[in-house]
């Protein structure tokens, strides 16, 4: 043996595993090995503890995530499953009440009427007293089933029991919920709300996999029961279809995971499915490459590093025009579609509101659509109550939501900053040996999002480029998929306007000569055609004179006709409700029951009946939480200062 073979061993402690550079070399290894043979080497992890088993359901939903048979995942009738799970906390029962009335909102129904509750045994239920019977519990379940084929189902309200059936045998505790069909967007669905309290008396507490796999699995099961398996053919002819559609789709997913070194290489079919899938991927390949994002070189196919982000924007522009199309009709014009998200938008927008429906259910909200001033027509993303959405013919202000960084951010940006704008799970460990393997993950998800909208990179190693403007940036990302920021200027139509006995829109801009960047046509040519007859009646009812260019209103004259136009507005409902109208009076306190809203040219108004007689007050969005609850509040000069907690002593708006 020569002296280049002999090696001296430094033994250590017996069974010792290393220390933390072993460890985390270990880790790299098996994460190595993993990527290169999934799930082969998966085991490993799977010994650690993770919290994934605890709760309810865990081995029953393990069964559903394994499938033998090629197309078993495709084979059953596909329902898709959304679930939050919401602390209910100090406001929890009103942010409760907020929601089980968001989900009864108007139109809901195939007729159009609201939204009706229903349980497991009752097809009408008393939401306050299921809200009553939960109010201290410390969660609850938000669940949306959207089947694929809702309309080919015979009952919507027995499928969902027949699946919360299931899930009470699945979980082994009698589940107490409401639910409420909804018709009003393409796909018709269902919410449910679940209470987070199991029949013991304890929290009811449901594995992570049976939320991933359980709910879903069960909903699948019961609508296949019902409209039988997909068959092959049919499951093949929808992947097919799959292949050439423009949004981002599993096949493009499953490219991704065969993108090696930036080239997609189709191995040899050696079964049919192989032969099936190959077809499959040279169909999707096709497509991409008639889309610019794939392109053929002679040892596979070359990915266009924008292919994601491309076809995800595609794919939202198709959402927003079936939207689009359910809110307006024919009145869509595709040409002139613009989404106030995008980066093209301007920072303000005027608009006609022209229609209105769910942006997303799950996170409550909404869109409205718009005729801008501009001549196109807006999709608007918005966080308002129902109760608070404007009413078709209103004319709101739009501007751009704030944005700021995530703290996710702030770690990731500070980590990057340290390690020469590199950014890896290894050296976030470093950064902070106390963190978690499950709150690391959040920051590699909060990478791979960015990474869609262009603002990180992801190298081979599986680190993280992170440029050095990364915080604006991601700063800008959050303010594009904020809500934006709404301001009614007026809840009626713009008919009503030019002779209104009331201060509009209208008289701001001509006393501030402002001028509004419209279009010849359209709502842009309405607008400014108002504005000259709204100048032209001013004028000859003798609230306004002309000094050289400028037109100054009388405005306590149009203050009065506007006290007489509510009074005319309470005669109006008295007849209806058959109570008196009596206007508040400065200082007095009012108590009552907030009813409804009405709109009037002067603004919306909120009606607080009490027993024998009701008033008409100005309205405030904060009022929709208390619709149908006693309110109160002291009038003061230029308002009312509300109160509305239980008692007179409760916190102030």
């Amino acid at each position: 043996m020569s002296d280049e073979d002999e090696f001296r061993p430094k033994l250590g402690r017996i069974r010792s595993a290393g220390g933390r550079a072993a460890k985390r070399f270990t880790a790299r290894l098996y994460a190595r090995m993993e990527k290169a043979r999934p799930g082969v080497f998966a085991k490993r992890s799977g010994a650690r503890f993770s919290g994934a088993r605890i709760g309810r359901g865990a081995g029953v939903a393990a069964s559903f995530a394994h499938r033998a048979h090629p197309f078993a995942k495709f084979r059953a009738r596909r329902v898709a499953v959304k679930i939050r799970s919401v602390r209910l906390g100090k406001n929890g029962l009103a942010k409760a009440r907020a929601h089980l009335r968001y989900i009864q909102r108007d139109g809901a129904e195939r007729d159009g009427t609201p939204g009706k509750l229903y349980g497991p045994a009752r097809d009408a239920v008393d939401g306050a007293a299921f809200l009553e019977e939960g109010k201290t519990d410390r969660h609850q379940f938000r669940i949306i089933l959207s089947p694929e084929e809702a309309g080919e189902l015979e009952d919507l309200n027995r499928f969902t029991r027949d699946v919360m059936a299931s899930a009470e045998r699945d979980l082994g505790t009698k589940l107490d919920w409401v639910a409420v069909n909804h018709h009003d967007t393409d796909h018709p669905h269902v919410h449910v709300v679940l209470r987070g309290r199991a029949d013991d008396g304890k929290d009811l507490v449901i594995a992570r996999n049976y939320i991933t796999h359980g709910f879903r699995g069960r909903a699948e099961e019961r609508a296949t029961l019902e409209l039988g398996e997909r068959r092959d053919l049919e499951i093949a002819r929808s992947r097919m279809r799959e292949a050439t559609q423009e949004r981002f789709t599993s096949i493009d997913r499953e490219l991704q995971e065969l993108n090696a070194g930036g080239v997609v290489t189709l191995n040899e079919p050696k079964t049919v499915y192989d032969r099936f899938r190959s077809k499959l991927f040279m169909a999707r390949l096709r497509t991409l490459e008639a889309m610019q994002l794939a392109r053929r070189e002679r040892d596979g196919w070359r990915l266009s590093p924008a292919m994601e982000e491309t076809l995800r924007g595609m794919g939202r522009r198709g959402d927003i025009i079936r939207s689009m199309e359910h809110a307006v009709g024919d009145r869509l014009s595709l040409h002139r579609l613009r989404d106030f998200a995008g980066e093209t938008a301007p920072l303000r927008l005027i608009g006609r509101v022209i229609g209105s429906g769910a942006a997303d259910d799950a996170h409550e909200r909404r869109f409205l659509a718009l005729d801008g001033t501009d001549g196109n027509q807006w999709h608007v993303e918005v966080e308002l109550k129902p109760g608070a959405m404007p009413p078709e013919g209103a004319i709101v202000e739009v501007s751009r939501g704030a944005g700021a960084p995530r703290k996710s951010d702030l770690t990731i940006a500070a980590i990057a900053e340290r390690n020469g704008g590199v950014y890896s799970n290894e050296l976030h460990e470093i950064a902070d040996p106390r963190s978690t393997a499950d709150h690391r993950l959040t920051h590699k998800r909060r990478l791979e999002a960015l990474r869609r909208a262009g603002i990180a990179e992801r190298e081979a190693d599986g680190s993280w480029r992170v440029p050095d403007d990364y915080l604006q940036r991601a700063a800008d990302f959050e303010r594009g998929r904020s809500a934006a920021n709404i301001r009614v200027l007026t809840w009626v139509s713009l008919e009503e306007l030019p002779q209104a006995r009331a201060r509009t829109l209208l008289d701001d801009a001509l006393e501030r000569r402002e001028n509004f960047e419209t279009a010849p046509a359209g709502f842009g040519g309405e607008l400014r055609a108002a504005l000259v007859a709204r100048r032209r009646w001013l004028i000859e009812q003798g609230l306004a004179t002309e000094e050289g260019a400028r037109l100054v209103i009388d405005r306590k004259r149009l203050a009065l006709m506007e006290q007489e136009t509510v009074a005319a507005a309470g005669a109006r409902l008295s007849k209806q409700m058959g109570k008196a109208f009596e206007q508040p009076v400065e200082g007095e306190r009012l108590t009552g029951i907030y009813r409804r809203s009405v709109d009037l040219p002067a603004g919306r108004y909120a009606v607080v009946e009490r027993s024998k007689e009701f008033s008409l007050v100005p309205w405030r969005e904060a009022m929709e939480a208390r619709r149908g609850l006693e309110i109160s509040g002291v009038i003061k000069r230029g308002g009312i200062t509300w109160e509305f907690g239980r008692t007179r002593g409760g916190p102030a708006l």
